[in-house]
């Protein structure tokens, strides 16, 4: 997303020279429960990785638990699936869910275009239309 931005601020500036230094972009909020799910995630790395270091006493550390539950020995046992899992497939899940997509370009404060209202980028076209209805001429 950063790079299409970037691309699409160097042509208005280009085609438009009084939009330079006008410009700006940010990230689009994700949803709260996604930024729970992903926090969740990089807990339960860190807790994965104490047990991985640590061992069987990472449970002392561990309130309500006076010693490693029943799952965490099935956990040991097939080690290699958990390690994977959770390194590789849960944090690339995680991350679907924390990535919105959205692409969106305002002009004086109104939403003129919307990646996700439409599904797709801007092309040039749009943004030329976009440009014009604004009363704006771009420079060859």
């Amino acid at each position: 997303m950063a790079r299409n931005f970037m691309e699409l601020r160097k042509y208005l500036e280009g085609s438009y020279p009084e939009l330079r230094g006008r410009i700006t972009g940010e990230n689009y909020p994700i949803p709260p429960a996604a930024a729970a799910f992903a926090n969740f995630v990089s807990i339960a790395q860190v807790f994965l990785m104490a047990t991985v270091f640590m061992g069987d006493a990472v449970w002392n550390y561990v309130p309500f638990f006076s010693g490693p539950p029943d799952w965490y020995f099935a956990m040991k046992e097939n080690s290699a699936v958990v390690v994977i899992g959770a390194f590789l497939v849960v944090p690339t899940i995680a991350q679907k869910y924390v990535t919105t997509g959205a692409f969106e370009i305002i002009l004086d404060g109104q939403v003129v275009f919307s990646k996700l209202e439409l599904g797709r980028f801007p092309n040039g076209n749009d943004i030329m239309e976009i440009m014009t209805n604004a009363g704006m001429k771009a420079v060859s």
